[in-house]
């Protein structure tokens, strides 16, 4: 039940749910209601079983080398590795991680077309593939197909968003 309350409360926080529709669910809770009694007083889906957050981005690059040079010098990013992480240093013309600290924020990848995000990816805690797949089927959604591993969603404008339930490699 304390998870439900603190989605509750981060969906007030966000705008994704009125003063009133808040106080609603946490009296219904109070009062004895179930947990799905709270969540479908507000007339809203079921709250994921995870807490959202923004792993990383990948651009396409015509120059990964450059790219990286930019982000380095110009946004002061640290260089993380420009390969595989089992091979940091194979890829300087295909590949560039960046991030600050250890922590990956951008992926930079030689892919056309140039210039454009190819995904973002959402670090998901608790994340797992069939849980993932039951949620995305009881809000309307399905899983999307991409070269790159993992598991892709598309949204309604084909971004295309990457569930991981860990960070990325830095």
């Amino acid at each position: 039940m304390e998870n439900v309350v603190l989605d509750l409360v981060k969906r007030y926080e966000t705008g994704g749910l009125s003063r009133r529709d808040l106080i609603r669910g946490i009296a219904l809770l109070a009062a004895g209601a179930t947990v799905e009694q709270a969540v479908s007083a507000q007339g809203a889906p079921d709250p994921i079983p995870w807490a959202p957050l923004v792993d990383h981005i990948q651009i396409n690059s015509r120059d990964p080398r450059k790219s990286a040079e930019f982000y380095t010098r110009v946004m002061g990013m640290d260089l993380l590795r420009v390969g595989p992480p089992n091979d940091r240093t194979c890829c300087p013309d295909t590949d560039a991680f960046l991030g600050v600290g250890k922590r990956l924020l951008l992926a930079v990848r030689k892919r056309e077309p140039f210039g454009v995000i190819d995904h973002w990816a959402m670090l998901a805690p608790g994340y797992n593939v069939e849980k993932f797949n039951g949620v995305l089927k009881g809000r309307g959604g399905a899983p999307a197909k991409h070269d790159l591993a993992g598991q892709y969603v598309q949204d309604p404008d084909g971004a295309l968003c990457q569930l991981m339930g860990a960070p990325g490699p830095a």
